[in-house]
């Protein structure tokens, strides 16, 4: 590591996310490598384009007594992937443009990829403060594999957040299918066709110097063996008897403006109803990766032994009951925090 003098003043970690209208943030005062202090807060953040005016006061004040404020952001737009590939000229294999995409190579066997615009945005969106690392969803889930050690079986994993999940399908360390989705709107319905997965307007876009800089990767190679479970089967059929025999309770612990009054059941209901919506959204489009993992040429495709579903929002047991009923497999679930992992990241990434 090369001797860095400003790991030995106070800096001011920042790690953030934005989903449904709100901006949650993981602040953290290091000073020679030790946490000196640690800030968690949530903000309303209606605009897509740009950080709350009281998001930005919040964090510059923190930053005040700091030598230097280091911002880390998880990407969660439309326009990134992750290839079983690290040759560029195989991406058009799988409908993906190497000209508009900013490409980074993992362990040297697989590649993950986020679009120019997607990457200019999220520069833009944090102008007044700045943006050091901007994560892929999928290196947050290398990362939890990373940490717990490689399968040898091919396992599906899941990378679940509010507004957004990702996929990806590992043989030991090794992707063997990726796809990421959006949950909060209509933006999925042509992700596993034949089209383009980066659907954007190119004419008008031009690749912006030094982004490079903003992807940032951990390529440890540490590996391990778990046990395998059952092949999956039957793809084609949903009960809906047992849809309606399943458990649609859930818990809400979102901050202080979320309800927490559970004698108001209409607003309970609505948000039991939209959560299930959600999470069998969530159902549709992993069935629907699975199907293109097994039937399309481009993937070299094996039988998933396990599902396990990296949870840093909400999942229902509904999800896990339809899961090992429909796909004959066991489901696992592990509790994970982002802005924990984006510090994690950050702060190895960086040296500090």
């Amino acid at each position: 590591m090369p001797f860095l003098p400003q790991r030995y003043f106070s800096n001011l970690f920042v790690a953030i996310t934005i989903e449904d209208g709100q901006c949650h943030l993981l602040a953290k005062i290091l000073k020679n490598g030790k946490i000196q202090k640690t800030y968690e807060a949530t903000f309303d953040n209606p605009y897509s384009d740009r950080l709350d005016s009281k998001v930005v006061e919040y964090i510059q004040d923190k930053a005040s007594s700091c030598l230097d404020l280091y911002v880390i952001y998880c990407l969660d737009a439309m326009g990134q992937g992750a290839l079983p590939t690290i040759k560029a000229s195989e991406f058009e294999a799988f409908s993906v443009d190497i000209k508009h995409v900013r490409q980074v190579k993992v362990a040297d066997i697989w590649s993950v990829y986020a679009s120019y615009i997607e990457i200019n945005w999220a520069q833009k969106m944090f102008d007044e403060i700045g943006l050091d690392l901007l994560y892929s969803p999928f290196v947050l889930l290398y990362h939890c594999l990373q940490k717990e050690g490689f399968r040898q079986k091919p396992t599906l994993y899941m990378y679940n957040h509010k507004d957004s999940f990702v996929i990806g399908i590992f043989k030991e360390n090794r992707l063997l299918f990726g796809a990421f989705f959006r949950t909060s709107d209509g933006a999925n319905s042509d992700i596993l066709d034949d089209k383009e997965f980066v659907q954007q307007d190119w004419d008008d876009v031009e690749e912006e110097k030094g982004v490079e800089n903003l992807v940032q990767l951990d390529d440890s190679d540490d590996e391990d063996d778990y046990q395998s479970l059952d092949d999956l089967d039957d793809l084609d059929t949903m009960d809906a008897e047992f849809l309606e025999d399943s458990d649609m309770e859930q818990s809400f612990d979102e901050g202080p403006e979320d309800i927490q009054d559970s004698g108001d059941s209409d607003v309970n209901s609505e948000k039991s109803i939209t959560l299930f919506g959600r999470n069998m959204l969530m159902y549709k489009y992993l069935k629907s990766s699975i199907e293109e993992f097994y039937h399309n040429p481009k993937y070299k495709s094996d039988f998933i032994e396990n599902i396990v579903i990296y949870d840093n929002y909400e999942m229902s047991q509904t999800v896990f009951d339809i899961l090992e009923s429909e796909l004959l497999v066991k489901v696992e679930l592990q509790k994970v925090k982002t802005l924990e992992l984006m510090h994690e990241l950050g702060q190895k990434d960086l040296g500090l």
